[in-house]
């Protein structure tokens, strides 16, 4: 009777302990407080951008930064490589509730506190132990990293989120083995990588598990192979990788034609760099990151 009433109120007691530590970790104050520290410009570009489609029409197509660099240093057109959603939904928060740049940071905060949620459930699901699900998910949340960046103005921590999110309905599918488990973690793990595409790995891990189901090597269902309809699988994750593709030649095209290299949507191969440039970046990864 004990063990069934901590099971039921421990999502209350995780949200009230998360709720704790962020005070700790000053959340309450960072939320507004304007873009800063480390990563300040590619948090100022973000920032620009949702604002830029409060400002003008907001047109899902038409993102802009606040910095003349594109069509020959008379427009601030551009694309990133991540899909705009995390932009135009704080554009759209803008709307209803007026330019107020704290949104931003609320915003995002909610976003990855939701990820650290379902982390959450997805531990206590296959823990089947309440306390180790809350004692691990607030242990992950002692990162450094992830305590600066769950609060701020880039979609990384928001893609981490999403994919932990469809990680937990996926592994809902592995022990339950109900197709619309498969189907909603395809989806989560879509816009995972809409929000940033390195999250694309979750995919690729998944392929992996299903490429050693296809040649025997190790069976992953709980009784057989998991996945026993190939196109269930395989369909969602062709389309996936289509629409990520797909936005990413756009994208490439998009900022190519207004002459814009302001953000990473190409390749910089070495052998467009002189000896020095080679020891200049081979001295940055030894000694600087």
């Amino acid at each position: 009777m004990q063990k069934k009433a901590i099971k039921n109120y421990s999502p209350i007691l995780f949200i009230v302990l998360l709720a704790g530590i962020s005070f700790y970790y000053n959340y309450h104050e960072i939320a507004f407080k304007r873009p800063q520290s480390v990563h300040k410009w590619r948090q100022a570009d973000c920032a620009s951008i949702a604002l830029n489609y409060y400002q003008n029409g907001m047109h899902p197509l038409k993102s802009e930064t606040h910095n003349l660099t594109s069509d020959k240093g008379t427009s601030g057109k551009c694309k990133t490589s991540e899909i705009p959603i995390l932009y135009y939904s704080v554009a759209a928060l803008y709307s209803i509730f007026g330019y107020h740049e704290y949104i931003y940071r609320i915003f995002n905060t909610f976003l990855f506190f939701l990820g650290l949620f379902f982390l959450f459930r997805m531990l206590r699901y296959m823990l089947k132990d309440a306390f180790w699900a809350i004692s691990l998910t607030l242990l992950f949340f002692t990162s450094p990293v992830l305590v600066y960046y769950g609060n701020n103005f880039l979609s990384n921590s928001a893609s981490l989120s999403f994919s932990i999110i469809g990680w937990y309905y996926f592994m809902r599918f592995t022990f339950e083995s109900k197709k619309k488990w498969l189907y909603i973690s395809m989806f989560v793990f879509l816009i995972a990588a809409a929000f940033k595409v390195t999250a694309l790995f979750s995919l690729i891990a998944l392929i992996g598990i299903y490429l050693m189901e296809v040649i025997n090597i190790q069976q992953f269902g709980k009784k057989g192979k998991l996945f026993r309809h190939h196109l269930c699988f395989l369909l969602p994750v062709v389309f996936i990788f289509s629409i990520i593709g797909f936005w990413l030649l756009y994208a490439h095209i998009f900022n190519k034609t207004h002459d814009s290299t302001y953000f990473s949507t190409t390749i910089f191969p070495i052998w467009d760099l002189d000896n020095q440039q080679i020891n200049h970046v081979i001295n940055n990864v030894k000694n600087i990151w």
